[in-house]
């Protein structure tokens, strides 16, 4: 689901759930649901999603950590 028209509110939205406080409760959930709106969008690898989603059960994981520790790259969205 890639569209050409993007919504500035909703890249904001989501772009503060994805960078959720780690260790919030609930924050690893926010931040898959926001790594998938990326990666429909095109500016999220399959890699650095399955890493949210592997991350999004335990709110105290940075996924960012995870990717790097993995060499894991383009792990930044391109927006």
């Amino acid at each position: 689901m890639n569209s050409n028209h993007h919504n500035p509110n909703e890249i904001g939205i989501q772009q503060a759930l994805l960078n959720s406080k780690i260790g919030n409760p609930g924050s690893g959930y926010a931040r898959y649901g926001a790594a998938m709106y990326f990666y429909n969008q095109g500016k999220l690898s399959a890699a650095m999603l399955e890493i949210y989603r592997r991350c999004c059960k335990f709110d105290n994981e940075d996924p960012v950590d995870l990717a790097r520790f993995e060499k894991i790259s383009n792990s930044k969205i391109k927006l």
